[in-house]
């Protein structure tokens, strides 16, 4: 074999190595593999860890003063978000979200109305019924185009 068609076969396998290798996506420390994830079990109990509410289209002009509610009280105190902000919700407590696995938890987004006349607008509520433990996964509520937010979280065993 020449020392041409040698360099032409090895520069070809270099870049097709390099082509494989920013197409296949490759697995994360931080998250499970597809075969090592687990699922939930239907009747045990789990709690939800959130970690991020993006608000990708506001209901108001200017910003949004969200809050969670879960069976009617609230969970997670009024955040203020602008267009594509995001709401870092990591440091709240996983155990105020405690479900039952194969059932659906519905956390419903409140907008906050400061004055008296105007109540509070129900924006819609996120379905956390992912099977999934330990990954992160997403809910979202969205109107149309007048308003869209995605809530991450991770669905973790009850200790």
């Amino acid at each position: 074999m020449s020392s041409t068609t040698f360099r032409r076969i090895a520069t070809a396998g270099a870049v097709l190595g390099t082509a494989l290798a920013l197409t296949v996506p490759v697995a994360s420390a931080a998250e499970p593999t597809a075969d090592s994830v687990t699922r939930m079990v239907p009747g045990e109990l789990y709690k939800i860890q959130l970690q991020t509410l993006r608000c990708v289209n506001i209901s108001e002009s200017g910003e949004d003063e969200l809050y969670l509610k879960l069976d009617g009280g609230v969970v997670v105190p009024t955040s203020i978000c602008k267009e594509r902000g995001v709401i870092d919700y990591n440091h709240i407590d996983p155990e105020r979200f405690i479900f039952e696995g194969g059932t659906v938890l519905s956390v419903e987004l409140w907008e906050q109305d400061t004055d008296y006349i105007d109540p509070d607008d129900r924006l819609g509520a996120f379905e956390l019924n992912d099977t999934r433990v330990g990954t992160t996964n997403l809910a979202k509520v969205q109107k149309g185009t007048d308003y869209s937010y995605t809530l991450t979280y991770r669905v973790l065993p009850l200790d």
